[in-house]
């Protein structure tokens, strides 16, 4: 009894601190990349050793915990929408991503901005889009399918935009299976089976929150700021600003709850999963860029949930 007392006693505190983390989610986002920067070597070491997809995982989990598989079944109700929205962004996100690398110069930098193009939704845009009051369930459907989408079509996509070698089709699956598909079934599972009776949701939401700004540390601890890489932004601020036209269009008449679930996850595409694309397409200089648009990703998506927060 005294046990489950303090469990019960504990729950207004975790809230407490969840809804802390929600409100101030993006000057924490802010402060957190400026400490990737400054302060690079924890990052890069935890690194090394494969942290980013670890960190990803928890945020996938955390993800998949907030949707039931009945929740999934029903996104047939958004079937045309969601289809609608990967026909346009798989073939024209790579188009914009093409035209801004045509801003910078050299064949590994460029290659770089291309394969931010190809890759799929950013798993973190999921969690944004239920921070954000959006439904959650069709920016699930997005990334599930945009992650099928990037391993069958983003080698023939770079071959055609210049790549020089095929990604491994094989190898980003198995990738995508251990860090997306397996944690996202994982975390509707336990939604589903609902063990803990709900109890567990403020600590849920906490790890959610904090697995997101440590894989933006994690990303900021690898940037290696030059001068070079101010064209480098512009390109990739660049693709991103027409990624959220795109996502904006596709939204247009859709339910509220709709509309952040079509705009985020167009608009953010998964760094660490192009980084790897990029480095197997035009060698590994190429993935120098997708720190640089990790970072931007993430404080797009903060600055839209704080904007949902005030609307």
């Amino acid at each position: 009894m005294a046990s489950s007392d303090g469990v019960i006693g504990l729950q207004p505190r975790l809230a407490g601190v969840a809804g802390f983390l929600d409100r101030f989610l993006l000057p924490l986002v802010l402060i957190v990349a400026g400490l990737g920067v400054m302060v690079p070597e924890p990052g890069r070491r935890l690194d090394g050793d494969g942290a980013i997809l670890i960190t990803l995982a928890v945020l996938v989990f955390c993800t998949g915990s907030s949707v039931t598989f009945a929740d999934i079944r029903g996104m047939r109700a958004a079937a045309g929408r969601l289809a609608l929205v990967l026909a346009a962004s798989t073939v024209i996100l790579p188009l914009l991503a093409w035209l801004a690398s045509r801003l910078v110069s050299g064949a590994a930098l460029q290659g770089g901005v291309l394969a931010a193009g190809v890759a799929p939704v950013e798993v973190a845009s999921v969690a944004l889009t239920g921070m954000a009051g959006g439904e959650v369930v069709v920016a699930a459907g997005l990334l599930i399918a945009s992650t099928l989408l990037a391993v069958l079509l983003a080698g023939p996509i770079l071959g055609l935009l210049g790549a020089h070698a095929a990604a491994s089709p094989l190898g980003l699956l198995s990738t995508l299976m251990l860090v997306v598909a397996v944690p996202l079934i994982a975390g509707c599972a336990t939604r589903t089976l609902d063990p803990f009776g709900g109890r567990e949701r403020p600590l849920i939401e906490i790890l959610g929150i904090a697995s997101l700004l440590v894989l933006l540390w994690e990303i900021s601890s690898e940037l290696r700021l030059h001068a070079s890489d101010g064209r480098v932004a512009v390109a990739l601020l660049v693709f991103l600003a027409g990624a959220g036209v795109l996502g904006r269009l596709l939204a247009r008449g859709a339910p509220p709850g709709q509309r952040t679930a079509v705009i985020l996850p167009t608009t953010m595409r998964d760094f660490a999963v192009a980084a790897g694309i990029a480095a197997t397409a035009f060698g590994i200089a190429a993935a120098a860029p997708l720190g640089i648009y990790g970072v931007m990703v993430l404080v797009f998506g903060a600055i839209t949930v704080y904007l949902s927060k005030r609307a």
